[in-house]
């Protein structure tokens, strides 16, 4: 490909994609270790809800995002060797989570994570794919 515009945007959906399989399996493992509790299903008010889920179902959560995206932006890079999408990658992941932590009350420190942790995970992903991006 030899538009860098276009290998950059091929990168981020790249990073999409690889960042929405890996969250999909964190998450799929966390409902098969954790799975909801059972009067769970009664509740109506989705703050009441969140109570009951245990802490560690919500911290598998972050744990979703970070590795998300750091999957993400590790594809991102090894398709443009660039970091730009990497971080447009783990800007999306950060907003989706937020969005996310907003629209069903979330615990604060849960947004917090779901903000920092997709950024952090684009610092990681940058210093695993450092000979990537130096193969200019």
């Amino acid at each position: 490909m030899s538009s860098p515009l276009m290998r950059n945007i091929l990168a981020v959906v790249a990073g999409l994609v690889a960042a929405m399989i890996a969250m999909a399996i964190v998450q799929a493992i966390s409902d098969a270790m954790l799975p909801p509790p059972p009067d769970l299903a009664g509740v109506d008010d989705p703050a009441q809800a969140m109570d009951l889920i245990p802490i560690e179902a919500r911290i598998a959560v972050a744990l979703a995002w970070f590795l998300g995206a750091l999957a993400g932006a590790c594809a991102a890079i090894a398709v443009s060797r660039r970091v730009l999408p990497a971080w447009i990658v783990g800007l999306l992941i950060a907003l989706l989570g937020v969005w996310s932590t907003r629209m069903v009350p979330h615990p604060d420190w849960l947004l917090a994570a779901s903000a920092v942790l997709p950024l952090v995970a684009v610092l990681f992903a940058k210093r695993l794919m450092i000979r990537q991006i130096e193969a200019l």
